[in-house]
């Protein structure tokens, strides 16, 4: 997850006609296309097709979310922000028949100070002197998110959690007002994670561009948090309180819209980077999360 307030997208060439005229996509949108809904779908499959569109694409092209978090430490004598994080989530989407299509994702974020947008490897917490080095985010979903008219999950953690994952017609908490989408989203994290954890996203889209067919991926934004336990570069040991990360970020259509920075940074980090996870070698991110968790011993 799952955004943004800057338009980074550069409108594709549409061939419109039998004599081939070519116009960008909002050109073809406003040129004598049918009046935007009043009303959102509610059939599961109208459903599916839309969640692909607003997360996606229905195109063969990468998506990628341009993303930035805050991390903020919340106590009882106060909320103080500590740390920030710039990334990206790329996404590679596949139609496997007329219900089901599946999301490839691999997200990458490195740390940064807040105040000089740097990136940086150690982090000195303000609220008990502890300095920690930092890592990278890394995550890569080599067996796709599966959306589907019966809900959308992971393979593996569907047939590890079957009663998290229940087979029920696909739903969408969202809103139509003023011609603009809201899309209401928590992750539906499996049982498997310290608590307290929670996620909560709000997805933003033109619904002249999320009903346009023509359009194969519409421009979209999302901001949202996620409540996490002390994360263990901060050393709080067992203090009361958690962290809130706090997150936005935009679609893109083009990967070279990321910072020039961070790019270089992604690239030199991992080949990975401009490759789907689909063809990624060995078990599965949730699939070595089961492993390690089976290994776990009792109590």
């Amino acid at each position: 997850m799952s955004k943004k307030t800057l338009t980074r997208r550069e409108a594709g060439a549409l061939m419109v006609g039998s004599a081939g005229a070519v116009a960008t996509t909002h050109a073809a949108a406003g040129a004598g296309k049918s009046k935007p809904p009043t009303r959102l779908p509610t059939d599961p499959r109208e459903i599916m097709e839309a969640l692909v569109r607003i997360y996606g694409t229905t195109g063969p092209k990468r998506v990628t979310w341009k993303t930035r978090i805050t991390v903020y430490a919340v106590q009882a004598s106060g909320v103080t922000p500590l740390i920030g994080l710039r990334g990206s989530e790329s996404s590679w989407w596949t139609r496997k028949d007329e219900s089901t299509w599946v999301r490839y994702s691999s997200t990458l974020s490195f740390f940064e100070d807040l105040q000089t947008r740097q990136f940086i490897d150690e982090f000195r917490n303000p609220l008990n002197g502890h300095v920690g080095k930092l890592g990278v985010s890394f995550i890569r979903h080599k067996e796709g998110e599966f959306f589907t008219p019966m809900g959308e999950y992971f393979g593996s953690m569907k047939k590890a959690f079957p009663q998290v994952y229940p087979d029920e017609p696909l739903s969408a908490d969202w809103d139509l007002d003023a011609g603009v989408v809201r899309l209401r989203g928590a992750s539906n994290f499996p049982p498997i994670l310290r608590q307290p954890t929670k996620e909560t996203a709000t997805l933003v889209v033109r619904a002249a561009e999320l009903f346009d067919k023509r359009v194969e991926t519409p421009e979209a934004s999302v901001s949202g948090w996620n409540i996490r336990p002390w994360e263990p570069f901060l050393g709080m040991g067992d203090a009361p309180g958690h962290v809130i990360w706090h997150f936005d970020g935009v679609k893109l259509t083009d990967v070279e819209l990321l910072d020039v920075d961070y790019l270089a940074r992604a690239r030199a980090h991992t080949p990975l980077f401009d490759r789907s996870p689909q063809f990624d070698d060995g078990p599965s991110f949730f699939e070595r999360v089961i492993e390690m968790r089976g290994r776990k011993p009792a109590g």
